[in-house]
């Protein structure tokens, strides 16, 4: 059982409020901004084997205050193996956590990874790894594609060269950013019935999010049509309208 969820705690009364992240720590922390790499990373974990090493996430939203990261540090990160960072906006977005990092590898040598956030290098961001670049740039090559699949590998081959282990990785898969979703029906449909499209942001099919439309799928069947699931990255880019 791997949590990976990371919970808010009380605030300080005192002045402005500050975060504490109530979480227990692990061999693997994988700190990041979006909220679909949270809740990707949260279907990857019911998929990875019974014997990997744990894993947190955290947000980077709620370390943005110094006494915020400071105590993370100290409670958290100085006891993990391997530090992700996704960092979207480059190192002056989070200049401060970064300078923690760098201490908290002098002190422990905890190894640490840092990507861009998204598919435009950058070799200063990524130059402060402590991993082989080599694998820095082919877990960035799988969290840049997305999706529950990619994610996975990219752990399975963090753990083979962080902890030694030796598990079978495969290749990022290119993800369209138009595609049909081959949703399972367990209903037989006639030969010829309405057929009713269905259009839903790609970001949802990356992070496994599919229950909702499963479910509208399953109900259109019931009434005898057949929904026609299509995924698809933005609705406003001519090119995808096209396409």
């Amino acid at each position: 059982m791997h949590r990976i969820a990371a919970t808010p705690g009380g605030w300080n009364p005192d002045t402005d409020g500050v975060i504490f992240i109530e979480q227990t720590p692990a061999p693997i922390i994988f700190l990041t901004a979006a909220d679909t790499d949270i809740q990707t990373l949260a279907t990857v974990g019911s998929k990875l084997p019974a014997d990997f090493p744990g894993l947190r996430v955290t947000n980077l939203l709620q370390l943005q205050q110094q006494l915020t990261i400071d105590t993370y540090a100290e409670t958290i990160l100085e006891k993990a193996q391997i530090i992700i960072l996704r960092l979207l906006g480059g190192r002056s977005y989070w200049s401060y956590g970064l300078e923690v990092l760098q201490e908290i590898v002098a002190k422990t040598k905890t190894q640490l990874m840092i990507l861009p956030g998204d598919d435009r290098p950058d070799p200063d961001l990524i130059s402060h790894s402590t991993v082989s670049l080599s694998i820095v740039n082919q877990v960035w090559r799988y969290l840049t594609e997305g999706g529950v699949d990619n994610f996975t590998q990219a752990l399975l081959l963090i753990a083979n060269h962080s902890f030694n282990k030796n598990y079978s990785v495969t290749p990022p898969v290119v993800i369209p950013k138009v595609g049909y979703y081959q949703w399972n029906s367990n209903l037989k449909l006639e030969n010829y019935i309405p057929k009713v499209g269905i259009i839903f942001y790609r970001a949802h099919y990356l992070s496994g999010n599919l229950d909702p439309i499963d479910s509208l799928c399953q109900a259109l069947v019931q009434y005898n049509l057949e929904p026609i699931p299509i995924f698809v990255s933005s609705l406003r880019d001519p090119d995808l309208q096209t396409e």
